[in-house]
């Protein structure tokens, strides 16, 4: 938790600070502070939600030292097969805005994007497939990577305490 909450974006926003050194381009600060509260709510809420079905139906939590038992398809895994990285990449966002500026935030952000995308579609999703097998196969292909897909029919899943049963 503290390599993804406190490490990963204090390196990021290191490598920002050296990439944003050839980039000038700002917004008003106020704007910055804005869009940093936005991101942070957006993103913590979604790595809340997210932690939250994982234990409650997955019977495990996102570390490799406790992994979920059981598949978990419902509540935010069902907008986006990836809404911990989607609250990651807006968190990160978030904490490089508030901690310097939007062109760090941006950076933080694509840093979180491309890492965590390349570590999910090329290690996560081949151990789900073989942990999970045509159940994963059959969520994996219903169901968007990372940017979520909210339908008509999907409003039931922002339902308070909704889909928390097995």
């Amino acid at each position: 938790m503290v390599l993804f909450l406190v490490l990963l974006p204090a390196i990021f926003i290191c490598l920002g600070i050296l990439i944003e050194s050839g980039i000038h381009f700002r917004l008003d600060r106020t704007v910055e502070v804005v869009i940093s509260i936005m991101s942070l709510i957006l993103g913590i809420s979604f790595l809340i939600w997210t932690t939250i079905f994982q234990w409650k139906i997955g019977g495990g939590v996102p570390t490799p030292n406790a992994p979920t038992q059981h598949l978990v398809t419902t509540g935010p895994y069902k907008l986006c097969r990836n809404p911990i990285e989607f609250g990651a990449i807006f968190y990160y966002l978030g904490i490089g805005t508030i901690v310097e500026n939007i062109t760090v935030g941006m950076i933080c952000f694509f840093l979180g994007f491309v890492i965590g995308s390349a570590y999910h579609k090329f290690i996560e999703e081949r151990e789900l497939e073989i942990h999970f097998g045509d159940e994963y196969r059959r969520y994996k292909k219903n169901t968007p990577f990372l940017i979520p897909r909210i339908r008509k029919n999907d409003k039931e899943v922002f339902k308070k305490g909704n889909n928390l049963q097995k």
